[in-house]
């Protein structure tokens, strides 16, 4: 064969190699693969076996099966939330880290003491479920209402304890409303590890009243171990219609709720951050995931991407002024 012809002829391979490229480009390499391809993992920042977790795994079974992949829980407690928070904050956004963002470490936490994140370090998808929360005593305390806890109180200062799970937990923050529009109340914070510790302080006699998220109560209340003085919600709780709202009794100010949805790393692709949204929203909405919530005494609630941005926004606006107001700050 002549110099010629073999010139030629590799310009004509190369040729047939540059268009083979251009019209199809994924010949020759390795499909990419399909999310997920390993475990997602889902952070929970408080302790397991809370009300937290125990909603955290309903969420994980349901989204597994979804996404033909395995979700797992993975504990990462402490300084209310905050530390798992912060983990996520800075894990790579791929899709494979997702977090129980939630009104404690995102909503309180953030406005009481310094943390290593802020809100906008993550994508957040939804709300899946609220929490709410009532002032409890005692069954055999005296008081059978607010207004004879407070004439108590007034006649009494310092003598009465309120427990909470922490210091600038929902709990505190509630209490301390509660004290500066009841007239300034007197009455000593015992923070807390956890709600089954304030509980049991509670029911021990080492308090005497708390403002509590009603998961945390129930068992004892449908026990007569303890006695719902009032609701700190909009609307009468549903399970105990007899109880009136703070509002009713003239207090309106002290409305506290909890609130859980599901956050990433902010970053994540937009296909994978697609796929998970949609996935998500059809957890969040599924009846066997409301059902399996409200029997561990959540409010199932579903606010999408959007609408769940502008009312973390809103919380986050409420806390900073609560805070600012009762003077709660953790540094």
């Amino acid at each position: 064969m002549s110099k010629m012809m073999s010139k030629r002829l590799l310009c004509f391979v190369v040729m047939i190699g540059c268009l083979v490229y251009f019209v199809f480009p994924n010949v020759g390499l390795t499909k990419e693969k399909e999310f997920p391809s390993k475990p997602i993992e889902l952070v929970c920042p408080y302790g397991a076996g809370g009300s937290t977790s125990m909603g955290a795994r309903i969420i994980a079974g349901t989204l597994s099966e979804l996404l033909k992949g395995s979700v797992i829980v993975n504990i990462k407690a402490g300084a209310g939330g905050a530390i798992g928070a912060a983990y996520v904050a800075k894990s790579k956004p791929d899709g494979y880290t997702l977090f129980v963002f939630n009104s404690g470490s995102n909503g309180i936490i953030p406005v009481v003491r310094s943390v290593e994140y802020k809100n906008s370090d993550f994508e957040v998808f939804g709300q899946y479920a609220a929490n709410l929360m009532a002032m409890v005593v005692k069954m055999d305390a005296p008081w059978k209402s607010v207004e004879e806890l407070v004439a108590y109180a007034k006649k009494n200062p310092d003598a009465l304890k309120y427990a909470t799970n922490g210091i600038g937990t929902s709990s505190h923050l509630g209490m301390e409303i509660f004290k500066s529009v009841a007239g300034g109340l007197k009455i000593p914070h015992i923070p807390f590890k956890s709600g089954p510790e304030f509980v049991t302080a509670l029911l021990g006699g080492h308090a005497h009243m708390g403002l509590f998220f009603v998961v945390d109560i129930k068992g004892p209340i449908e026990a007569s171990k303890l006695r719902i003085l009032a609701a700190a919600t909009e609307k009468r709780l549903e399970e105990y219609p007899d109880i009136p709202t703070f509002a009713e009794i003239g207090y309106p100010e002290v409305k506290m709720t909890g609130w859980y949805g599901i956050a990433a790393p902010k970053g994540v692709p937009k296909e994978i951050s697609d796929k998970l949204k949609d996935a998500l929203y059809k957890t969040f909405q599924h009846p066997e995931v409301k059902k399996m919530l409200a029997l561990l005494g959540f409010v199932p609630v579903f606010r999408d991407t959007e609408q769940f941005k502008i009312f973390v926004n809103e919380e986050e606006m409420k806390f900073q002024k609560i805070a600012k107001e009762a003077n709660i700050k953790i540094d």
